[in-house]
């Protein structure tokens, strides 16, 4: 690492700030300080005044000291010469406790570091660290962009946000220290680079009632997905609409009919929600799960779980996250017209307006698992295919007691019908498990990253 300190060859306060900056990079190793006399060397002259301009300083404003992309001018204080390098000298990286990228990034710096023996690594979490996180938001806001993922990674002044794999994390650094380095003598090794890690520690299961304990790193995100997305499948909100349609349908005594207009509801419904949960996902995606995105997560979910619970012991008294009365009218007189529609083609479509409508109807009383399960997976170190994989694949799972109701009617073409005790027990099986992920979100959001 290359330090320049520009000063006139007359200039005697160079020569302190000269000899504690030699001092620094004698004690702190794989660091160079080189004096740079602007009134007697052209090329020095000219680098000097490049510096200024792209810096924002007087270039007769001596001595100055740059290196990584800062710069002090006018420095007469050796002591606060000192202060401006050893901070310049950093790389920071933020992480996130449980973040896959982050790991990797954790574990291969100091490798990369190892050919940067004067450079220091600091790394903080940003989920227990509350100063890490207004580090993060100061940098955000004066390199005007959004760090919506981890990790963050700042050095030479540079913000860079995510990290992808060593191949492609590598050169870019290097491209970034490049102006600032020069090749050592001998190699150093990776113990010179000095690592100082804030927060840690990491634990991937879940309790939740009826479930028992889901255990991320164990069951893996595949069982982890078709749990949640099986609970949220018996919400009754949907199920009512769905036990409604059959319960008209089966007096066709049409199999063919029954399962041509049931399933294009059951279909549209699930293309409808894996359409909202993308939705859900790109919203976090772009805003990031930092810890505020979090909080404000997780105190929706609490609050949606124990709405439910309360309708399981107080059914259609006070608030209630269910489709409203004044919309059910309208639902019984869409069914009227799909089952007495003249031919099948005009059934299917209406089929597929219904479960549309519908689906819009009921989001309130279906936002809670859906917006957590998103959130979670969010905060997991996927490529994008993968994680929109794990949406149908949560779809599946969601769709699959509808699946199993539809097909219990064209088989048996006996009327099925979700009675009011029924709907409360999901109401509390759903209200548990959503006012458990809001609270895990919100004391132990590491449980639900990976």
């Amino acid at each position: 690492m290359v330090i320049d300190l520009y000063a006139d060859a007359a200039d005697e306060a160079a020569i302190p700030v000269l000899a504690r900056l030699e001092a620094f990079a004698a004690e702190r190793g794989g660091v160079t300080v080189v004096r740079r006399f602007p009134d007697a060397v052209a090329a020095d002259r000219e680098a000097l005044a490049a510096a200024a301009e792209r810096e924002g300083f007087a270039a007769d404003d001596l001595p100055a000291v740059l290196t990584c992309g800062t710069a002090l001018a006018g420095c007469r204080d050796p002591g606060e010469a000192v202060r401006h390098v050893a901070a310049a000298l950093q790389l920071e990286l933020f992480t996130r406790r449980g973040c896959g990228r982050c790991r990797q990034a954790k574990d291969w710096l100091p490798r990369f570091l190892a050919d940067y023996p004067g450079l220091e690594l600091t790394a903080a979490d940003l989920t227990a660290d509350a100063a890490a996180r207004g580090r993060v938001a100061a940098l955000v806001d004066r390199h005007r962009t959004a760090a919506a993922s981890v990790p963050v990674f700042h050095l030479c002044d540079r913000l860079i946000v995510g990290f992808d794999r060593p191949e492609a994390m590598g050169p870019r650094l290097a491209g970034i220290l490049e102006p600032w380095t020069r090749p050592c003598r001998e190699a150093v090794g990776s113990d010179d680079a000095t690592v100082v890690v804030v927060g840690g520690g990491e634990d991937e299961t879940i309790d939740l009632p009826w479930l028992g304990r889901l255990d991320a790193g164990r069951l893996g995100m595949p069982l982890f997905t078709l749990a949640v997305g099986l609970v949220d499948g018996f919400n009754p909100c949907a199920m009512w609409v769905l036990l409604l349609l059959l319960s008209i349908l089966v007096n066709l005594r049409d199999r063919t009919r029954i399962l041509a207009i049931a399933g294009t509801f059951v279909v549209v419904s699930g293309l409808a929600y894996f359409a909202f949960m993308a939705a859900w996902l790109n919203v976090f995606q772009w805003i990031g799960m930092l810890r505020p995105v979090q909080i404000a997560l997780g105190s929706m979910a609490v609050a949606i779980g124990l709405v439910h619970i309360k309708d399981f012991f107080a059914f259609k008294q006070g608030p209630s996250l269910s489709i409203p009365e004044s919309a059910k009218p309208g639902i019984y007189a869409r069914i009227r017209r799909i089952v007495n529609a003249e031919n099948l083609p005009a059934a299917v479509a209406g089929a597929f307006v219904l479960a549309v409508l519908v689906n819009m109807v009921e989001l309130l009383c279906t936002a809670g698992l859906p917006a957590m399960y998103t959130g979670i997976l969010t905060q997991r170190d996927y490529p994008a295919a993968l994680r929109y994989g794990y949406l149908g694949l949560y779809i599946a799972a969601y769709m699959f007691d509808d699946a199993l109701m539809v097909a219990g009617v064209v088989i048996s073409l006996s009327r099925l019908k979700l009675q009011e005790t029924g709907g409360r027990w999901l109401k509390l099986v759903s209200g548990g498990v959503v006012l458990a992920l809001g609270l895990v979100m919100l004391v132990r959001p590491g449980w639900l990253e990976g």
